[in-house]
């Protein structure tokens, strides 16, 4: 799967997400096996209840028995640069993911741009 088909699935996957505070989120993860799972953004009444696409579509890939995830794709439409990961989705990729981890992000205005997991992880503080 390349880049531009693992955001349109991504994309796909977002208009299947629950807001009520925040933006459209989906979420494709590509794993090493071949097999594709996608998350979409949950949101409760509650905000402590809320689940991002990434950390979504790790755990429908885990319960499948996909362990090693590739390449992740996330979409969200949003007005200005490009989609953020939350930090709890960063570092479940970071448990799971392996040393070669991409993740492209698209806010859906044609642009895709990836980074590796490491770079992720340092923009956030996390590093």
């Amino acid at each position: 799967m390349d880049d531009r088909n693992l955001i349109a699935v991504a994309e796909q996957a977002a208009a299947t997400s629950k807001v009520k505070r925040g933006t459209l989120e989906g979420a494709t993860i590509l794993f090493e096996d071949g097999r594709v799972f996608l998350g979409s953004r949950l949101e409760y009444d509650s905000a402590d209840l809320d689940q991002d696409a990434v950390s979504n579509a790790i755990a429908a890939g885990r319960a499948e028995g996909a362990y090693r995830p590739f390449r992740v794709g996330v979409y969200a439409p949003v007005s200005e640069g490009l989609p953020e990961i939350a930090p709890v989705a960063l570092r479940r990729l970071q448990e799971v993911g392996g040393p070669n981890l991409a993740i492209v992000l698209s806010s859906g205005s044609g642009e895709r741009v990836t980074f590796s997991l490491s770079d992720l992880l340092v923009t956030a503080g996390l590093a």
